[in-house]
């Protein structure tokens, strides 16, 4: 199997999230993914959120926290997450993406998630160069793939909403970062679309920019703890990222929907599912259905395993 003219081990690969440094790719390495996304790195060192930043619960609009089950059961666990984009310095994770790529096997495909962060008084063309500039750090740091990771806000309108959904300033962020970056493969990551017209324009506008697309990355609620206190505390916390399990029927309809317009052929990029891919049956479906490649984030933590079972139960084994 291949993608991007590469030929991989498995089509099962994992989210950015899961794998902060070079230690952590190359622990999962040696458990049968064949992509393995470096986590979201930026220009500026940023420090993560105070805890807690990740808590048990079900999918509600609002989301309420539950107790964390014990033992955790990897099928059907659902976390809310608010982390904050944590980066180590640039000069610490450019040289340690260096030694993660020296970690992989030929077969494995070493992927970079990249953010940009819009300054104080940045406009949009600020934060494009941002990208641009992050995007080329992963590249010459040995990234196979550089992933833009575009959920994050635009910052620069009176009510900023998340890039992927201001359709010009995205596509205007894929190209300086095409630039950025020449022929390596650029992918860029979505979140949930507000309707299969709104998925069908977005990826029509970035397709002759950008290599291919994952999606959905989580699903974006308010949190509350069961008696109505913010789940997360401090200024800007009210929502977070729901992941895992019960994410999974409004995420994988968006990535089918994506594959339909691909199928008739609408573009020919690459569509890498994620979201509540929590079983191997649901891996199977998803590549079943057309996509890529299938990413793993919350099952890579709670059952590190579940590439190898899938390579098992689908008869193929790692040379």
């Amino acid at each position: 199997m291949s993608i991007f003219d590469r030929r991989i081990e498995s089509p099962i690969g994992i989210a950015a999230g899961p794998l902060p440094n070079s230690r952590w790719i190359e622990a999962y390495a040696r458990l049968g993914y064949g992509l393995l996304t470096y986590s979201t790195v930026s220009t500026s060192a940023r420090a993560a959120f105070v805890q807690p930043n990740l808590v048990h619960c079900g999918l509600g609009d609002p989301t309420v926290v539950t107790p964390t089950p014990r033992p955790l059961d990897p099928t059907t666990v659902t976390w809310a997450v608010s982390l904050g984009s944590p980066c180590a310095d640039p000069a610490e994770w450019r040289g340690d993406v260096m030694r993660a790529k020296s970690k992989l096997r030929p077969g494995q495909v070493l992927v970079v998630s990249v953010k940009g962060t819009i300054a104080p008084g940045g406009d949009r063309e600020q934060l494009a160069e941002d990208y641009a500039l992050c995007a080329r750090w992963a590249a010459d740091a040995g990234a196979d793939v550089v992933e833009m990771y575009l959920s994050g806000p635009n910052g620069s309108a009176e009510q900023p909403q998340p890039i992927f959904e201001d359709l010009p300033l995205a596509a205007y962020v894929a190209d300086r970062a095409r630039r950025a970056i020449g022929l390596r493969p650029l992918i860029v990551k979505l979140g949930a679309m507000r309707s299969p017209r709104a998925l069908h324009d977005l990826a029509s506008r970035l397709a002759p920019r950008v290599d291919g697309f994952v999606l959905v990355g989580g699903l974006r609620r308010r949190v509350f703890k069961p008696d109505g206190a913010p789940a997360f505390p401090g200024e800007g916390r009210g929502e977070g990222d729901i992941v895992g399990a019960d994410v999974y029927a409004s995420c994988q309809v968006q990535v089918e929907e994506l594959l339909a317009w691909r199928k008739a052929g609408a573009w020919n990029r690459a569509v890498l599912a994620v979201g509540g891919l929590s079983t191997t049956e649901r891996l199977r479906h998803a590549l079943a259905a057309g996509a890529d490649a299938a990413m793993v984030a919350t099952a890579a933590v709670v059952d590190p395993l579940i590439a190898a079972r899938f390579l098992i139960g689908s008869g193929r084994s790692r040379r």
